[in-house]
């Protein structure tokens, strides 16, 4: 629902609600705030966690009183800036939604493990369209609603059944495609072939724009369902080297080859070619 923040913290203050901010980022409106506010009115949302380290510069957690304060004014008054988002509680105890969100901070398996940006409203904004109503309550935890802003406009959901849940397995909001995902996986490809094979890389500079190579080897990775990490790397490295060099293999998959045969069969090829080069 379509609402402006001051008509929705106004509307949660008058149903008994306590309201609160997730904040990121912004040093100064956060100096500000905390400068007003006792231990108990704020956390820093890192702590406690594998990401403590952090805990001094990432998101906090702060119970606001005063909807007129200039600080959170200013932040209002410039959501593009994509500080955070507000929320609002049953009580004053901050306990149980900082544990509700360390629970969902780290994801991923032991050596391969990212933090989930719950903090960013435009993350949040993505898992909340996406997710079925059913998911609200496991996804906001004891939040009794949300008012963030969603790159155009602000927007407010109520949480169906506010409470404390387990983290499913798996989270339903992980699944939630990210739109930048392509984008960034782009960019660290590039910065990983920048470093590690710039004299490939220059070479193909000279006749095709790497993006758009990029882009094509990247969508012959999808239609191949070469997914994996270390299938990803081959192909974009064995791909520029050929580019740029003498070797000529077959990558195309035969008749009725699979995604993992034809991996290993182009793997064993290149292998093969290799040995043959080092050999002349």
């Amino acid at each position: 629902m379509e609402i402006a923040p001051g008509q929705w913290m106004a509307e949660q203050q008058q149903a008994g609600r306590r309201l609160c901010l997730v904040l990121q980022g912004e040093s100064d409106a956060r100096g500000v705030l905390l400068a007003t506010r006792t231990v108990a009115e704020y956390r820093c949302l890192f702590g406690e966690t594998v990401a403590s380290e952090m805990a001094a510069d990432g998101p906090m957690l702060l119970l606001l009183d005063h909807v007129s304060e200039p600080a959170l004014v200013g932040l209002l008054q410039n959501p593009q800036r994509n500080w955070g988002w507000l929320g609002s509680l049953p009580g004053d105890d901050l306990s149980g939604v900082t544990r509700h969100w360390r629970d969902r901070l780290v994801v991923g398996a032991a050596g391969s493990q990212a933090l989930y940006r719950f903090h960013d409203n435009r993350t949040l904004a993505r898992a909340l369209v996406h997710l079925p109503a059913r998911d609200w309550p496991v996804f906001l935890g004891p939040l009794i609603g949300v008012c963030y802003w969603q790159g155009e406009r602000w927007s407010c959901v109520d949480n169906p059944a506010p409470g404390a849940y387990p983290v499913p397995d798996p989270a339903p909001w992980l699944e939630v495609p990210n739109p930048q995902a392509g984008v960034i996986l782009q960019a660290n490809i590039l910065r990983y072939l920048l470093a590690e094979y710039s004299e490939a890389l220059s070479a193909l500079v000279e006749f095709q724009d790497p993006r758009i190579w990029l882009a094509q080897v990247l969508e012959q990775a999808r239609a191949w369902q070469w997914d994996r990490p270390e299938q990803l790397e081959f192909l974009v490295v064995r791909r520029l080297l050929e580019t740029t060099g003498d070797v000529l293999i077959r990558w195309q998959p035969m008749r009725g080859e699979v995604a993992e045969d034809h991996f290993q069969r182009v793997v064993g090829e290149w292998r093969r070619v290799e040995r043959e080069q080092q050999d002349a």
